[in-house]
């Protein structure tokens, strides 16, 4: 799916610094110093280089299109394999014909003895 990427100088200076935000907290958790510098090159370029700070716009939403196609997979195999399959798996060994595949018998229509009285038909849905 593509969708237009809306770069005003704004959305690039929020793109940009969001970015430098991120460098900083994870250099909080692993001091690389490469990772202040490259924080605060970004922050020069969102701030002051608009037509770079495109760039890394462009090129941070296509990142995000990335994943979220191969997330997506990931996550929905994870729930078809950790959820879906075993339940399948149980409901196959318990012999049950859950879904009346089989075909048993002539017809499937269920007598119901009940006297139909006003108060049935008063609110049907």
């Amino acid at each position: 799916m593509q969708r237009e990427i809306v770069q005003t100088r704004e959305k690039n200076l929020e793109t940009c610094l969001v970015i430098s935000t991120g460098l900083v907290v994870i250099y909080f958790f692993k001091p690389y110093e490469a990772l202040l510098m490259v924080a605060a090159a970004l922050g020069v370029i969102g701030l002051f280089i608009n037509p770079l700070a495109k760039w890394v716009t462009w090129g941070w939403y296509k990142l995000a299109d990335v994943m979220g196609f191969v997330m997506s997979k990931v996550v929905l195999s994870i729930v078809f394999y950790v959820f879906l399959f075993p339940i399948a798996l149980l409901a196959r060994m318990s012999k049950k014909d859950l879904l009346q595949l089989k075909k048993r018998d002539d017809t499937y229509w269920t007598t119901r003895n009940h006297k139909y009285t006003a108060k049935d038909l008063e609110n049907v849905w």
